[in-house]
This record gives structure tokens, C-alpha cells and sequence, in this order.
């Protein structure tokens, strides 16, 4: 299992080349990426609330990640393609499946096999927002039917699309995970574990925190492609944070993960500064070390 980092967690420093960011990123210790395009000045994208993916993609862009990919020996494991796939607004969906064929083929071309997903919200604002229609059939049906259509996209590209249980969108709990997996029944459509994002309001207390990863691994533990490093803080909130600096059960995730038979890696997230990652990257390489 290789350590690697989102490269969305460097967003807030000013944007540089794809080269400098993988040589950040290397410098540092991680062995692999999960990579957005807004992270690289040569994409020249800014997200929006609805659409977190370009709506084009150059083959200077491509030809300068896969350079800084070889030289700093970093390969990209899982590639950001996420967009709100719950939006109210049919354009919103239809544009961002429109853009998610694109990444699909980006990704083949860059040799990245997993493609993440946001099951979305029918807040029309922000993608990772909770609304309280979320839990209804019509937000459901919609968000089912710009699935059933990015699985079509992901098996003629031959990509693996990766969602997660997160509790400010639809599919915002593990047994919404594996109903949706179920029905789309769809090899090309697997998950994301971040344990952060399975805790809802007033849950996020150590007593819950091995139970919360239980029930994740109970409902869909056999299909977890990509493993996320975000911790969240004690309280009655919603409150992330990096890797060690809250309740989640790191050890206790290693081996949950290792008993589960989980081929892929571990993307440190939510830290945003790279002063404190050689710490996150400590405090889950001695996590990992205890199940060894």
C-alpha cells in the first residue's frame, strides 16, 4: 500500500506547474497521487460549486502531468472527476457527465484507473453541501439516473468510478452505498473510504469511532478501490482536519482495511498545509506499521 496526497490539498497556496507540484509532493515523502487538474497552473481551471472539472483538457496539459508524473516517480492513482450529480438543474448533470467522458479518456491516456465521483445534493450551490431534500426518491432517482450514465462512460473507457458515503450528499451512508451499487450492478462502479465523511452531526466522539468503520466495512468493505486520510474533530459538528489530529482510529483502519483484502492506496487529504503533512504521513505510517 503506497502513501500518497490529494493534490487539492495545495490549493490554497498560490498555483504552480505540474512539475513544481509533483516535486513538492515527492519532496515530502508520498509515493502517489490523487490528482485534480485545478491543482496545476497549466490547466488554467477554477472549480465552481456545481462542476469540479474542466471542460477541457489540452494535450499540453496532459503532456505536462504525465512528464511531472515519470519524473518525480508519482503516479496518479486516482484522478478528481467530481461534479454534482444531484444538481437540480438537468444542465448542471448533463454538462458534468459531458466532462466526465473527458476525464475518462484523460485518464486512460495518463494511465490512472480510478476516476472519484461526488454522488452530489439538490443544493444547487455546492456540490458538498447538505440540502434537506437529499434524503427524498426524486433526489435519489436523480442522482440513480447521471450514475446508471457515467457507469455507461466509465465501461467504454474502461475507468473505475469511485463514490463515498458522505454525509452531506445522497449517498449519505453506507447502506445508501452498497443500495447503490446493488442496483446500478456495475463492475466499473466501486468506493472511496473516508472515514471522516461517514460521521454525521453529533456523532463524532472516540466512542463512535471504531463502530462507524465497522459499519462502512460491513456494507461495502470488498469494494473499496481508494482509501482517504481525513480525520475529523470531537464535537456535536462537523469539523475536518488532518490525518492524527482528531477521533478517527487510524490502526484500527489499517486493519480493517488489511482484513478486507484492500489492493489499492492511502491519500492523505484535508491537511491543506504542507508544513504539517510530514506529521500526517508519520502518524499514518506508524498506524499502518502497527498492523504489519
Amino acid at each position: 500500500m503506497k502513501t500518497g496526497v490529494c493534490t487539492t490539498d495545495f490549493e490554497k497556496l498560490p498555483l504552480v506547474t505540474a512539475d513544481a507540484l509533483f516535486g513538492r509532493i515527492s519532496a515530502l515523502g508520498f509515493g502517489c497521487v490523487q490528482f485534480a487538474f485545478s491543482s496545476v497552473r497549466e490547466a488554467d481551471f477554477v472549480p465552481t460549486g456545481q462542476l469540479e472539472l474542466p471542460g477541457r483538457i489540452s494535450p499540453a496539459v496532459l503532456a505536462a502531468v504525465e512528464a511531472a508524473s515519470a519524473r518525480h516517480s508519482l503516479p496518479l492513482c486516482v484522478m478528481n472527476a467530481t461534479f454534482n450529480m444531484a444538481h437540480p438543474d438537468p444542465e448542471v448533470r448533463a454538462v458534468g457527465l459531458e466532462r466526465l467522458a473527458l476525464h475518462a479518456q484523460a485518464a486512460r491516456e495518463l494511465g490512472c484507473p480510478v476516476l472519484s465521483l461526488c454522488s452530489g445534493t439538490r443544493n444547487p450551490d455546492h456540490l458538498w453541501t447538505p440540502h434537506p431534500d437529499n434524503g427524498t426518491s426524486e433526489a435519489w432517482d436523480v442522482m440513480l439516473d447521471t450514475m446508471l450514465r457515467a457507469a455507461e462512460i466509465a465501461e467504454k473507457h474502461a475507468v473505475t468510478l469511485a463514490v463515498e458515503s458522505e454525509a452531506s450528499n445522497v449517498i449519505a451512508t453506507p447502506e445508501k452505498a452498497r443500495r447503490l451499487m446493488d442496483t446500478v450492478k456495475s463492475d466499473r462502479l466501486k468506493m472511496i473510504l473516508d472515514p471522516a465523511n461517514l460521521f454525521h452531526k453529533g456523532e463524532a466522539h472516540p466512542e463512535n469511532a471504531r463502530r462507524t468503520l465497522d459499519e462502512a466495512f460491513a456494507a461495502f468493505g470488498g469494494d473499496i478501490v481508494a482509501a482517504h486520510g481525513k480525520d475529523i474533530r470531537e464535537g456535536d459538528g462537523i469539523a475536518f482536519c488532518g490525518t492524527g489530529l482528531g477521533i478517527v482510529d487510524f490502526p484500527y483502519m489499517a486493519k480493517k482495511l488489511r482484513e478486507a483484502g484492500y489492493a489499492g492506496d492511502m491519500f492523505l487529504h484535508g491537511i491543506y498545509d504542507p508544513g504539517d503533512m510530514p506529521r500526517a504521513l508519520a502518524h499514518w505510517t506508524a498506524a499502518l506499521a502497527e498492523t504489519a
